[in-house]
């Protein structure tokens, strides 16, 4: 029985492809109309295959979704478009050419090239899935070049890079040998499978593209991003004798967006300088552990991810087929002195964690078991002090004004752990200023609060207690400075769904404009739109940021007649790039000045994604009319909408102008503008509202405000 495994493997498969029957079918582009098990394209093919099917396909471009269809794909159910859905037990793909070039796979559609969504090639329901010798691409970005017949080249759908995947598998597993798949951003090369294995395969490649829970054998990766990799999941991902090739110009690479277990054996990167930084995750936590061995760049050892050298654990003698993986669960813990106890299960012990801390501040610390072959876990464990009651009063709250600033006083049995009370500034009800980790004593008093109702309520609490029962201070405001100016950094900024339109007052809230109803998303009303936070990616230290899709701020000013008026706001996008949203569906951020914020009716600055850069936005001037918006300049497309940016509006008589710049470097190579003007000759009007609408994407797509600073003049 051995023998005849033996023989079978060694049979061409060119060979085995003369003996077809229902389960061994070939694709033949050139094949006469009626012979037998043969079929001219892969639908067709698809469509009569066996359960468990052998596949020959000779030398030939295959569309597997036709180019020249004008049609818009759609996703169904909630997914995205796919070119086909294959639903098997088991497929064997086997391309019959002398090189994985010679027959190709072929799609050319992507988010919003031709699909509103994220078009995929393939979406396989299999138990097993195996695929040779053989090119899998979605061509929207990337050039078709067909050597064996120029004739079936074809040229890109689109130069701007956007999401176009090659195809998911829902299985067991995967096995890809001599493959090359292309596209850019977001390949997915069969991801999904519970069990998947690439070997001489070849990958071209942006961000969040490559099959995170896999091994990588002699295989070789075009990196035109940063982070391959989202994320890495379970085990995560292996690469032994691999090559990674930079072509982008990054001076810092990362394996993953969100961290992850990744191994690197005896494989290469190759870069156009030595001083390029290679790190696992551009944010790891104390926990992640990753493996290297033989790693190096340009021809010299390189350690990877060495700013957080506790991440990376060095191998000595792996030679295994399996991620070197070891797990304590959780990855992280907050336990409380004298409440909690920890019980973690791992294959060699039971680590039981009790924690005890008698100070007045948590600690932290990393619990790390490493085994017998190299192999490493870590959690991060916080430990709390015991609990104590919230602290008492020892002066009753009161409020005290003085040069137009009103101070909330008390006192409180500290016993010298930390003051941590939440302090709420209302005036007549509504939130005016909070606390957004230290208690805000004081609060800047402005003309809307002349002969108001001023309130301050404490809810008192210590660093080792929870909150106390709310007690309120009130004051009457008799003299209030006359406003000209607002000047807020959103330290204290109310983010709670605020819908009022009143004046003095900000309105908080979300809001789906007209323009954007083709594309589906909503927004859940009893959350909030906007959050106080630590930024991330680009976004850097604390700042406000949109929490859902639609996130609007308004400030309407009191009631009279406004002229000239001017605009700072300083952002930081989390996208680092300079592309600023997270696709060209109709994401972008208006800053409006002029404003009445009651009949939406003013004018302001775009700030948009579109399909022509993949890298700049376009800013452009638009005016409002009752919520319906009318560009006032052609856009201009720019690489400036990045970390730093500061964006300045100036409406002065009959003139409006912007200016956006930042103090990041201009992308090397980029021919597009990094600084942005505009002017426009506009019509004066009688309103001094703001107006910030983001109908962005969330999380890795939001925009960080970071000051506001309005004169009305």
């Amino acid at each position: 029985m051995h023998r005849l495994l033996l023989l079978w493997v060694l049979v061409p498969a060119w060979a085995a492809a003369q003996n077809l029957d229902a389960a061994h079918i070939l694709v033949d582009a050139d094949a006469a109309a009626g012979t037998p098990h043969t079929y001219r394209n892969f639908q067709e093919a698809v469509a009569h295959m066996a359960d468990t099917a052998t596949v020959y396909i000779r030398p030939g471009v295959y569309w597997i979704d036709d180019p020249d269809d004008p049609e818009v794909k759609t996703g169904k159910n909630g997914r995205e478009p796919f070119g086909m859905v294959v639903k098997a037990k088991k497929l064997h793909f086997i391309g019959l050419g002398d090189s994985p070039e010679d027959v190709v796979l072929a799609s050319q559609r992507g988010q919003t090239q031709g699909a509103v969504g994220n078009f995929t090639m393939f979406d396989f329901h299999v138990g097993s899935l195996r695929v040779e010798n053989l090119t899998m691409g979605n061509y929207c970005n990337v050039d078709l070049v067909y050597p064996r017949d120029p004739r079936l080249n074809r040229t890109k759908r689109n130069s701007t890079i956007t999401q176009a995947h090659v195809g998911y598998v829902h299985g067991d597993s995967l096995v890809a040998k001599n493959v090359r798949f292309i596209s850019r951003l977001n390949l997915n090369p069969l991801n999904g499978a519970r069990h998947s294995y690439y070997e001489n395969c070849h990958f071209e490649c942006t961000d969040d593209a490559l099959n995170g829970n896999a091994t990588y054998r002699h295989c070789d990766f075009d990196l035109y991003g940063q982070k391959p990799f989202y994320t890495t999941h379970g085990a995560g991902a292996l690469f032994i004798d691999c090559d990674f090739n930079v072509k982008s110009g990054n001076r810092e690479m990362y394996f993953c967006k969100q961290g992850g277990p990744v191994t690197v054996v005896n494989s290469r990167y190759h870069a156009a300088s030595d001083s390029i930084y290679i790190g696992w995750t551009a944010y790891p936590q104390p926990w992640l552990r990753c493996y290297q061995q033989g790693f190096t760049l340009n021809g010299q050892p390189y350690l990877i991810g060495r700013r957080q050298p506790q991440n990376t654990v060095i191998l000595s003698d792996f030679n295994g087929n399996q991620p070197p993986h070891h797990d304590l669960q959780p990855h992280e813990a907050t336990l409380m002195t004298g409440r909690d106890t920890l019980r973690m299960q791992t294959p060699t012990a039971t680590i039981i964690v009790i924690p005890n801390n008698h100070a007045n501040d948590a600690d932290a610390f990393t619990l790390a078991q490493t085994m017998d072959d190299g192999r490493t876990a870590a959690t991060r464990l916080t430990i709390l002090p015991s609990l104590l009651p919230p602290p008492g009063f020892t002066e009753h709250p009161h409020i005290s004004m003085k040069n137009g600033i009103a101070t909330l006083h008390y006192g409180l049995d500290l016993n010298g752990v930390r003051d941590e009370s939440r302090i709420t500034w209302q005036r007549n009800g509504i939130p005016v200023s909070v606390s957004h980790g230290a208690p805000r004593r004081t609060y800047t008093l402005t003309a809307a609060d002349r002969n108001q109702q001023l309130t301050a309520t404490i809810e008192p609490k210590s660093a080792r207690s929870t909150y106390g029962a709310p007690v309120t201070a009130a004051v009457k405001v008799a003299k209030a400075p006359k406003t000209t100016a607002l000047d807020t950094d959103f330290s204290d900024f109310p983010c709670q769904w605020q819908a009022a339109v009143s004046e003095g007052y900000w309105t908080v809230d979300g809001y789906k404009p007209a323009d954007t109803q083709e594309f589906d998303w909503t927004f859940d009303r009893s959350k909030p739109m906007w959050e106080y936070k630590e930024g991330f990616n680009g976004a850097v230290g604390m700042g406000l940021l949109q929490a859902q899709r639609g996130a609007r701020l308004m400030y309407t000013p009191m009631k009279r007649t406004y002229g000239n008026m001017s605009l700072v706001l300083q952002v930081d996008p989390t996208k680092t790039a300079g592309q600023g949203f997270g696709s060209a569906t109709g994401q972008y951020m208006d800053v409006c000045l002029k404003f009445d914020t009651r009949t939406l009716t003013g004018y302001g600055l775009r700030i948009i994604r579109t399909t022509k850069h993949a890298k700049a936005v376009d800013f452009l001037l638009v005016r409002y009319d009752h919520g319906t918006v009318t560009p006032l300049t052609e856009p201009v497309s720019a690489t400036c909408y990045r970390t730093n940016s500061t964006i300045s509006i100036d409406f002065n008589g009959n003139s409006l102008t912007a200016h956006v710049e930042t103090e990041m470097p201009q992308p090397a190579g980029s021919p597009l503008p990094h600084v942005v003007d505009l002017k426009a000759k506009v019509t004066p009007n009688i309103y001094g509202g703001v107006h910030i609408q983001h109908t962005g994407s969330c999380g890795e797509s939001t925009t960080m405000l970071h000051r506001l600073q309005v004169e009305w003049k």
